[in-house]
């Protein structure tokens, strides 16, 4: 026998490489739904170019995302957009915030939004992936995403149990964009963990996938990384090789030791660049004609320059070092009242693990991350029987000290598994075997423990529809509010329920702590901070008085231990330039 008839091609598959200015003249249309899908970046390069072939044209497109962040901006700020359909809308990094452009984008009516949630967007899109009209889920119950948004989302009798239950439609984009690692000339694309949506949006569109990759490999080199295909080439219409096409965010390479010189950290400094420029129009217009619209990929490059690209390539060759200083802390420096919030959040977090009752622990993006974290340094010296999640796919991790960003490429390698939203938020949050401790920041919480992160509608201010926090308010099993103590923050009742309150069983202040033992039970405030020059008695009652309902008080009200100088120490090392302790 012919041993040639045995042996397996190098290539195989034609070849769909083309630049990327020929791709996106080729295949974005106008009236597209397109999909800018999310592993732990997007194809920003790509959204770059769509901006300078068709800025100010009637391109009338949709947004399907888990986040409109950057991307979307971009596209939105060229006139392209007419709606969005998001879990979260806004700006994530240092922390999340709305953004100003897209609130006054909104409000003036450019565009539309459809307020989904990170963990129902990702089943909408795998929804669409396996052909079926809808999908089911334990979000959205309780919630005026659920009533506002009836074209997409239905409550119906479930046959088998006859509860109520929630269906969400399938979700299928025109087209989905990628950004991964590489690829080979057929479009068999690699992409590091980890997996955010997990690519249900490229098996979802219609039409297809355009791939832009770091690199161009061999189909004899695919197989080897087949561990790490997420989108099979058979769905691809075109490749671009687009050297750091997802800046300014970065490339996860962690487990595929064989790509380790592809990939990259963001680039905070340019994220910080454009967070800024978007805060008026008129300094956003400025940052989008000096580094897209008199720019092609590569001069973009070349401005950022090559020093700074080689700078977030070796920071991503260097996350597994392990950080073990603790800065000394200024004794003079005073302590913030986010301070006071985060330890005294990261103290109830702590109690609530000791308990043994929770195996797992979902922190939301700001001060209730870096209190979680804060909690798991606190209890360095014991056995921390709880593994810390993060949405987007981590679990198990280990947060680094020195980087407070709730996403950052240093804490990839110290997780126990890399996965995605449907299996956190989906399967992990809402466990009966280990049940996971939620902790959340808000926009609002009232006094049933709604929250609100959406928007003010009195006022008609856009926030940012709130991410994973409906998923974990309505999955786990006791959720934990982290919010700073007023008035406008403590409300009566929230003027928008994005997440259904009766999981909530303690509130945290930078002034006191509430807790409850039961949905149908009020708030009583059992613990306060006491300055210097205060008495207990008076700083109940400003407790209260900074409360929008009429706070119950226990009769043995505790008096909270101002912060100690260990808890300063981890605290300030985690977070060093005070970007959410500030």
């Amino acid at each position: 026998m012919n041993s040639h008839f045995a042996e397996i091609p190098d290539e195989e598959g034609y070849s769909k490489v083309i630049p990327l200015e020929q791709a996106v003249r080729k295949y974005i249309k106008p009236g597209m739904n397109l999909h800018f899908a999310f592993a732990h970046s997007r194809a920003h390069a790509v959204a770059m170019e769509i901006v300078r072939q068709f800025r100010q044209q009637p391109m009338h497109f949709t947004l399907t995302g888990a986040g409109i962040l950057e991307y979307g901006i971009m596209l939105i700020w060229a006139g392209l957009v007419d709606k969005v359909i998001a879990g979260f809308i806004g700006d994530t990094y240092p922390a999340p915030a709305p953004n100003r452009f897209i609130q006054q984008a909104i409000k003036n009516g450019q565009i539309t939004y459809e307020c989904w949630t990170n963990l129902t967007l990702a089943l909408g899109l795998l929804a669409g992936a396996l052909h079926l009209p809808y999908i089911t889920t334990k979000s959205l119950l309780g919630s005026e995403l659920l009533t506002e948004n009836q074209d997409s989302f239905k409550v119906v009798t479930d046959p088998f149990s006859g509860k109520e239950t929630v269906i969400i439609r399938a979700l299928n984009p025109d087209l989905a964009i990628v950004h991964g690692l590489v690829a080979d000339a057929y479009g068999n694309t690699v992409i590091g963990p980890p997996f955010g949506e997990n690519m249900w949006g490229a098996y979802a569109a219609r039409q297809g996938v355009i791939v832009t990759v770091e690199k161009i490999v061999s189909t004899s080199e695919i197989r080897k990384l087949s561990n790490y295909v997420k989108v099979p080439g058979h769905l691809v219409r075109s490749v671009s090789v687009v050297p750091f096409g997802a800046h300014p965010q970065g490339m996860s390479v962690e487990g595929i030791p064989s790509l380790q010189g592809l990939g990259y950290c963001e680039d905070y400094e340019a994220r910080r660049q454009f967070r800024a420029a978007a805060s008026s129009p008129e300094s956003l217009d400025a940052w989008m004609q000096q580094w897209v619209m008199n720019n092609s990929h590569q001069s973009y490059l070349e401005m950022i320059g090559d020093s700074r690209l080689n700078k977030l390539r070796a920071a991503n060759n260097n996350t597994n070092a392990v950080a073990v200083d603790i800065p000394d802390i200024d004794s003079d420096q005073p302590v913030t009242s986010n301070e006071l919030l985060i330890i005294n959040a990261a103290r109830v977090i702590g109690e609530k693990i000791a308990t043994g009752n929770f195996s797992s622990l979902l922190a939301g993006i700001g001060s209730a991350h870096l209190a979680s974290w804060l909690a798991k340094y606190l209890q360095k010296d014991q056995s921390f029987p709880c593994e810390l999640l993060t949405e987007t796919g981590f679990y198990g991790y280990y947060p680094r000290l020195g980087d407070p960003y709730i996403f950052n490429y240093a804490n990839i390698p110290t997780s126990k598994m890399q996965t995605h939203f449907v299996d956190v938020l989906g399967c992990l949050v809402s466990s009966e075997v280990g049940p996971c401790l939620g902790v959340l920041s808000a926009a609002q919480v009232d006094k049933f423990g709604n929250i609100n992160s959406t928007k003010i509608p009195e006022k008609n201010i856009f926030l940012t529809s709130g991410g994973g926090s409906n998923d974990v308010a309505s999955a786990a099993g006791e959720v934990i509010i982290v919010i700073t103590h007023s008035p406008k923050r403590l409300v009566n009742e929230v003027s928008f329920v994005t997440a259904n309150g009766d999981r909530v069983r303690t509130i945290v202040t930078d002034k006191a702590i509430m807790r409850r033992n039961r949905a149908d039970e009020p708030f009583t405030l059992t613990g306060c901070f006491v300055p210097e020059g205060k008495s207990l008695n008076m700083v109940i009652q400003e407790a209260r008085s900074g409360c929008g309902w009429d706070l119950a008080v226990s009769n043995d009200v505790m008096v909270l231990p101002f912060p100690s100088r260990e808890e300063l120490l981890y605290l300030r090392a985690l977070d060093p330039e005070g970007d959410i302790r500030k």
